[in-house]
């Protein structure tokens, strides 16, 4: 795992290689303060393969997208100016729910823009979040796999923001063990209360702040989400 120190750390750049067939086979992060070890096989001077370099002079990375089967396949990158998002004192709320799946994290913007959730049978199976960042939008990744049932979507207004993330949390039996989910997700903004998505049962934890709105997400997710938190960050006029 490799993580960044959010704000004050940012992403540049990601390099890496494919190889003949087409398949992401190593893989390398590098931030306004340190470069990450490569994941996956580093090339040497003999190896065939591709080249791969997502960077633009002056922009960090603020979003990926790509395509994946049982490896990836193809690798790119949102970017928004360095300078066009001023560092903002956002705190990060612990996450709730059980302590299973893969950590994930969208890291702190301005604001929410829209956020996507899924389910099945027995809760939330996935989310995904489009922030707002300066005058950009920035689409988060996935989180979760999505179901035969699809997703519903909560869409934000201009001039709305996210005061408060309800969630449900509950312990389900599946692939022969007891796994801990979210079951359902709940958003109150400064002009409405959305409904339920998902099934209200078991736990339950409002994710808030006094005088703070929702500016990120993060998480533990694999078939389903397992556990979420979020970024908070002051409501200024």
């Amino acid at each position: 795992m490799f993580e960044i120190s959010h704000p004050n750390e940012y992403l540049l750049s990601v390099k890496g290689w494919s190889d003949s067939s087409n398949k992401i086979v190593g893989i390398q992060f590098t931030t306004n303060t340190k470069t990450s070890d490569y994941y996956g096989f580093e090339k040497y001077p003999g190896d065939e393969g591709t080249d791969i370099l997502l960077e633009v002079k002056d922009k960090k990375i603020v979003g990926f997208h790509g395509f994946a089967d049982t490896q990836l396949n193809s690798l790119g990158a949102y970017f928004a100016p360095i300078a066009s998002t001023p560092l903002k004192p956002s705190k990060k709320l612990q996450a709730v729910g059980g302590d299973e799946g893969a950590s994930w994290d969208d890291g702190a913007f301005d604001g929410v823009k829209k956020i996507q959730v899924g389910q099945n049978n027995d809760g939330v199976s996935f989310v995904a979040v489009e922030y707002q960042n300066g005058s950009q939008k920035v689409v988060g990744g996935g989180h979760g796999k999505q179901s035969p049932l699809g997703v519903e979507t909560f869409e934000l207004t201009d001039g709305e923001y996210i005061t408060s993330v309800g969630v449900y949390y509950d312990k389900i039996h599946a692939e022969g063990r007891g796994v801990t989910v979210v079951t359902s997700l709940k958003f109150k903004t400064n002009k409405q209360i959305s409904q339920p998505f998902g099934m209200t049962g078991g736990e339950y934890v409002e994710l808030k702040e006094e005088g703070n709105k929702i500016v990120g997400f993060h998480g533990k997710a694999s078939n389903w989400v397992h556990q979420i938190g979020v970024y908070v960050a002051p409501v200024t006029k």
